[in-house]
């Protein structure tokens, strides 16, 4: 129950809408008891009054029961508009809060978790805790609250009901949603897996489709995916029927404390100790009554999902920072301009990893300088990028930038220097002019045309009929591999970053298309650093420096 504890924590800033939604749940629900309570009183005392002949004022009455009516139904609405109001907050504040929790882990601390698995947490885990309020936490309190008190009235007319119908309650109320709980655990867990896995392979199928139809594999994943689907439909079905039975429990409890009321009041009705119309007045309340209990095998049922989901978001939320950076308010301030790099005896490896993917490691990058790494693929030229960047902690020595140690920065002032073309770039379901603008807001149409024209991508934009506002599809799914490639290169060149970074820019180019791809983003960025790598020795003569990798160190 941690995790239910540590959910409720987070919802303590919309702790006023949630009352309120409470609160007006227990007037409605109030309402509708008392509408029929007083219905059914009403009902036999005007018959009586007919059959005795008995004067009776039938307005007090008429307009107790309009104003219960016109509160239920106003209840209703309003409890309604504010409960999905206050739900609605709370997921935003859920999303806002997972994202503010992952967004420093990535891309170190997030590098062994599926793309679908974390779609499906950040997307299907916090849907299901959206439902904790209104399914779970809100009708168990509102329970907790009206039974009591129901409790007390029939008590006032007969102790005898009274006790009755709190053990009916206890039953119900407690007892079944208890059975339902450890009857549907287990179902209800392999459910929530069950989704999570269907998730996760539907999003890893649509980004693999290409591939999988090439290779002829699309028949296999039709069918793996159609026994998934079969077996969540058996674990839904057999939780559905759960759920049947304990309603129809729950109707005949109802039943049971009608035949309560008859067994005891009927006794005090004939000994003139209560009058005839408190008879079905009681009887229709204890059958209303039982709304409480209605909605709390369900609430029982999907704490499961809501315990997994939550423990699932709290176990990634809680995973260490492997590159911690400091906080924007007390990072340092760094001064304007392309600044001075400086690698000094820097050592990294991967978690888990003995030998070390390079090991004192020291260089420099003056301003404005162009400086290649070279070495075979595997060596370890990524992973340095990903050291100055931030995105992985160096095992020792330091990263100075303009003298500054670059752990003491916040991630955002960090980044800001770097502007990075790797090779496995992510290009959003967006146009090509909406993915070149996250680099720069503010880059004109003459600004993007240039800076594809540089990457080698003009000539495929002029064949769109829409140009630059060609949608480009999830992953850039409407382009080849080299137009990704050509498109996050161009993205780089439009940012405004200081420092322009290239991992293996020329693939699936020529060696001649490649040199003069490098000359012009060369004579483009004469300002700013360039950081180049690659396995092409050919473009190393228009680069003032080498790093060469070749040797692994450690």
């Amino acid at each position: 129950m941690t995790d239910i504890f540590r959910l409720l924590r987070l919802m303590r800033p919309w702790a006023g809408w949630i009352a309120l939604g409470i609160a007006l749940s227990v007037i409605t629900l109030v309402a509708n008891v008392t509408l029929m309570a007083i219905s059914g009183w009403f009902i036999a005392s005007m018959a009586l009054a007919g059959l005795t002949g008995i004067g009776f004022n039938y307005f007090t009455p008429a307009a107790m029961i309009r104003a219960m009516a016109i509160t239920r139904t106003v209840g209703r609405y309003v409890e309604r508009l504010i409960t999905h109001e206050a739900t609605l907050k709370l997921v935003a504040h859920l999303r806002r809060w997972f994202y503010d929790q992952l967004e420093p882990l990535a891309p170190a601390g997030l590098s062994k978790a599926r793309a679908g698995d974390l779609f499906s947490r950040i997307g299907s885990d916090i849907s299901v805790l959206e439902n904790f309020y209104l399914r779970t936490f809100a009708p168990m309190v509102v329970a907790l609250i009206a039974l009591p008190a129901f409790v007390a009235l029939a008590s006032y007319f007969s102790p005898l009901l009274g006790l009755g119908l709190a053990a009916l309650y206890l039953v119900a109320g407690v007892g079944l949603p208890v059975a339902v709980h450890r009857l549907g655990r287990k179902a209800g867990e392999h459910e929530l897996q069950l989704q999570s896995e269907l998730r996760t392979e539907v999003v890893e199928g649509l980004q693999g489709m290409r591939e999988m139809l090439v290779y002829g594999q699309q028949a296999d994943y039709q069918m793996a995916m159609a026994k998934r689907s079969d077996a969540l439909a058996a674990r839904q079905k057999g939780l559905a029927n759960l759920q049947s039975v304990s309603q129809s429990v729950i109707a005949l409890s109802a039943n049971f404390g009608i035949l309560m009321v008859l067994l005891t009041m009927i006794p005090l009705v004939s000994a003139g100790a209560i009058e005839g119309p408190i008879l079905p007045m009681l009887a229709l309340f204890v059958l209303a009554s039982f709304e409480a209990i209605l909605p709390l095998p369900l609430a029982v049922q999907s704490l499961v999902s809501t315990r997994m989901a939550a423990g699932r978001l709290f176990a990634l939320a809680d995973q260490p920072v492997l590159a911690p950076t400091a906080s924007a308010d007390r990072a340092e301030q760094m001064p304007q301009g392309v600044p001075h790099i400086e690698c000094d005896a820097i050592s990294f490896r991967y978690p888990g990893e003995k030998t070390s993917v390079f090991k004192d490691l020291s260089l420099s990058l003056e301003p404005g300088s162009k400086l290649a790494i070279v070495g075979p693929s595997g060596i370890g030229k990524s992973s340095l990028i990903n050291a100055l960047c931030g995105f992985w902690p160096l095992d020792s020595g330091q990263i100075l930038i303009d003298g500054t140690p670059h752990h003491t920065m916040s991630g955002d002032q960090l980044r800001a220097f770097f502007a990075v073309a790797d090779q496995k770039p992510h290009i959003f379901n967006a146009t090509l002019r909406g993915n070149l603008l996250l680099a720069n807001e503010t880059a004109s149409d003459e600004q993007m045309l240039e800076a594809c024209n540089i990457a080698r991508l003009n000539d495929f934009v002029e064949t769109l009929p829409k140009g630059l506002d060609t949608y480009v599809g999830e992953a850039g799914s409407s382009l080849s591999g080299g137009q990704v490639r050509r498109l996050s290169i161009a993205r780089a060149l439009l940012s405004p970053s200081p420092i322009l970074v290239l991992d293996e820019p020329g693939e699936g180019l020529d060696p001649e298309m490649e040199l003069a791809m490098l000359e012009d983003i060369i004579a483009f960025a004469q300002q700013r650093s360039i950081i180049l790598i690659t396995h092409n020795a050919a473009a190393l003569p228009l680069f003032d420096q080498t790093c060469d990798l070749e040797q692994p160190r450690g």
